[in-house]
């Protein structure tokens, strides 16, 4: 009984150290493609900051450019920071760049090989997308919408566009519904 116990309270001491981890606020500081420095001091600045999780080979998150170009062009009119992030080390300054240029993605991509933001957030996945508050605390952790309901089904239209939902419930200053959702998409390599 009492090995029982020990495990238990073993197991609530992990849970408990899980949870602080994932609540303590971001902090980076990394380069762009471009060579310009970006740091979670910009956070301060923005109502709040949507990092996306991308790589220049995964066709899922390729499949998005288009998409998440328009949301960058709606909310950032309404002070929201969009931060591309790139967390294989295979991505390059030089291949982000010509990726970039090719998808029209006209938001910072940060380079991240050693996936120091994929770890702080929790991110597994591309396209993944984590939206800070000012202070770096996370509120959203999750898909762009449900458009891969499966690996091998997806859908023409979604049923649920889960970034813009979370987005519009934070700016209207209430918490976000579903602050967590599944990711369907390519591995970041590294990161278990």
């Amino acid at each position: 009984m009492f090995r029982l116990a020990c495990v238990s309270v073993g197991v609530l001491l992990l849970v408990g150290a899980l949870v602080a981890a994932s609540s303590a606020p971001l902090h980076f500081s990394l380069m762009d493609a471009q060579g310009k420095t970006h740091s979670s001091d910009e956070l301060q600045n923005h109502q709040a900051t949507v990092l996306v999780f991308v790589a220049t080979d995964c066709p899922n998150a390729n499949t998005y450019a288009p998409l998440l170009a328009r949301m960058y062009r709606e909310y950032s009119a309404r002070g929201v920071l969009f931060l591309a992030v790139y967390s294989d080390p295979d991505d390059t300054a030089a291949k982000v760049q010509k990726h970039d240029a090719e998808y029209q993605i006209a938001y910072p991509g940060l380079l991240d090989p050693t996936q120091t933001l994929a770890r702080q957030t929790g991110a597994r996945s591309t396209p993944e997308a984590v939206i800070l508050a000012p202070d770096g605390q996370e509120l959203y952790r999750g898909r762009v919408d449900d458009r891969f309901m499966d690996y091998g089904k997806t859908r023409f239209q979604p049923a649920h566009q889960d970034l813009r939902d979370a987005l519009d419930q934070i700016l209207r200053g209430e918490p976000v519904k579903n602050p967590t959702t599944r990711v369907l998409g390519c591995a970041i390599p590294g990161v278990n």
